[in-house]
This record gives C-alpha cells, structure tokens and sequence, in this order.
C-alpha cells in the first residue's frame, strides 16, 4: 500500500508596518512568534505598505532574541519599491526549535525618506 501524503497549510504572521525612517541606525525589536512546538519556516519578506526612496542602508533581521540573526542575516530594504512589492530575505536555517520565540529586528535609516514595511514570516509546524 503506498504512503499517502498529508498536505499542510502554510500560517504566516507579520510585524507592525515599520516606519523605514526612523532614524539612522535606530532598532526596533518586535516578537512575533513563539513556537510551542516545533516549526519549519518556508520563507521570510518585507512587504512594502508605502513606496519606498532611498532606504537600502535600513535593514531586518530575524532571530531567537531580541536583535538576533539566527534565521535571517541582516536583509536590507530596496531602494524605489512599489507599495505591495516584497523584498525576499534569505533563510539561514528553516527550523525553529520547541518553545523558542522568534525576534524581528528593524533598523531605520535618517528621517528624510519615506517608505513603511512589514516583515511576514511563512511557516508550517514540523511534525
């Protein structure tokens, strides 16, 4: 008898929409997720909520604490992105162990340019 496969639903979760100037080099760390059990994450983007101008020296991160890049190294924001556009963030390891939270870093550029991201997170559970 052949092994039937079980297909899943991916969830995703999403930060606030970060105001990309917020200023040179200031952070904001945000929790998003905490994993109960264990999760495979499928993939990471920031989503652009207002068109972006010069903002590629802002950058996100995502960890297992506060300012961690355990899964996401730093991913920085695309110059003159369109609203509903995306910039995909490179996974550094796709599973997230039990009873782990999970940590966005947002870091801004100067006040002077416009452009809002939200930073979505794909997943299943690993089971």
């Amino acid at each position: 008898m052949a092994k039937g496969l079980i297909r899943q639903s991916a969830a995703a979760v999403r930060t606030q929409f970060f105001n990309i100037d917020n200023g040179a080099g200031v952070t904001v760390d945000e929790p998003v997720l905490y994993a109960n059990v264990p999760l495979r994450l499928l993939r990471i983007y920031g989503l652009y909520g207002e068109a972006t101008q010069t903002v590629a020296a802002a950058n996100f991160k995502v960890g297992a604490s506060a300012g961690g890049a355990d899964y996401v190294a730093a991913t920085a924001y695309e110059n003159s992105k369109a609203v509903g556009t995306e910039t995909l963030a490179a996974l550094l390891t796709d599973v997230v162990p039990a009873n782990t939270a999970v940590f966005v870093r947002h870091t801004g550029v100067a006040v002077t340019q416009t452009g809002t991201a939200t930073i979505v997170i794909e997943y299943v559970y690993d089971e």
